[in-house]
């Protein structure tokens, strides 16, 4: 990848947005399931979602870190798995099924986001090389 490629795409401004809040993923990630009832606490959300203990999120953000790739990665699994039983539902995309409609639109849109993110750890990684 080059830098022409980074700039000519949609990427750079999403990078520029990612730089600035390393928090927002892990947040808006554990917002977007316990908006659509997919998890009931963030205990559960980091456990059953990313295999990580409830404390990962916490000892993250003290020691400024981003999300490693695994847990990018076991995240983006997750939500493609939930998000594939939504499929089977004959409600879906219905106007009257609008809960349905809604978390099925979130959770395609957060796919989107965490596979930017893992984009950009794969830029980063060919540009240190």
């Amino acid at each position: 990848m080059t830098f022409e490629w980074l700039f000519s795409t949609h990427v750079y401004p999403l990078l520029c947005w990612k730089l600035t809040s390393k928090r927002l993923m892990q947040k808006s990630s554990f917002h977007c399931y316990r908006r659509n009832n997919l998890v009931i606490s963030q205990r559960s959300f980091f456990r059953s979602f990313l295999g990580k203990p409830p404390s990962y999120y916490s000892s993250m953000i003290n020691r400024n870190r981003k999300p490693s790739r695994h847990v990018l990665q076991t995240l983006l699994n997750a939500t493609k798995t939930i998000l594939a039983t939504f499929l089977g539902k004959p409600h879906l995309h219905k106007p009257y099924a609008n809960n349905l409609n809604q978390a099925h639109d979130q959770l395609q849109e957060l796919i989107e986001r965490v596979t930017i993110e893992l984009e950009l750890m794969n830029v980063a990684q060919e540009l240190d090389r």
